[in-house]
């Protein structure tokens, strides 16, 4: 009797675009959310006449069609390339092991320079002022990993050990995610709320006191 050999089937490698949006969905989500706000404000732009990046409305065009997609698109690699190499026990280690790195960017960096930013981008739409938060927040993150480095070349061992900052780490760690995750999903539904009130305006040609009349009835 022949001996029943048993196959083994390949296993099939998932597309690496695909694997990391899985994986990184907050990010991926961020992303998108804030690509398709500009994308939408960007387009409204042009077409009202409102405000024109360029002269030429071939370039115009090519910004919209090519230029924020892929400005979106290599910030998402960057960003999905850092959560790779650090995971949250990593992060939260290396936050743990840089007190003063940490209190000098995040604290004081953010209370000095995010008012200003905020000020000067401030325009009604807070979605812009959330997208200009998460990128300068990045920027900081930047430096500070920058300073961490910095510092692990010259201290190689940790110095510093406060109860009071390891304490306020880990309840970053706990309620930060969550209450970004909240702020995200809020943004979006009021985002889908908008565009579909302009879609009722625009296409059917509604107005705020038709809607008010149609809502009392």
């Amino acid at each position: 009797m022949d001996e029943i050999i048993p196959t083994v089937e390949p296993i099939k490698k998932e597309n690496f675009f695909i694997s990391r949006i899985k994986k990184y969905q907050v990010i991926a989500f961020t992303f998108i959310f804030l690509f398709l706000n500009q994308i939408i404000i960007a387009s409204a732009n042009y077409f009202t006449g409102k405000e024109k990046y360029f002269e030429n409305d071939s370039s115009n065009i090519l910004l919209i069609v090519l230029g924020i997609p892929l400005i979106y698109f290599l910030g998402w690699l960057i960003v999905v390339w850092i959560a790779s190499k650090l995971p949250r026990e990593k992060l939260k280690e290396k936050f743990s092991n840089h007190p003063i790195a940490t209190i000098i960017i995040f604290f004081l960096l953010i209370i000095s320079e995010l008012p200003n930013r905020l000020a000067d981008y401030w325009d009604g739409n807070l979605i812009n002022v959330f997208e200009v938060i998460v990128y300068y927040s990045f920027i900081f993150f930047l430096w500070w990993l920058l300073v961490c480095w910095i510092s692990e070349k010259i201290f190689k061992r940790q110095k510093f050990e406060w109860i009071w900052y390891k304490k306020i780490i880990d309840k970053m760690f706990i309620f930060l995610a969550p209450l970004y995750k909240f702020i995200l999903g809020l943004l979006a539904a009021l985002f889908i709320i908008m565009i579909l009130f302009l879609l009722v305006t625009l296409v059917f040609h509604y107005s705020w006191s038709d809607l008010k009349h149609l809502f009392q009835h």
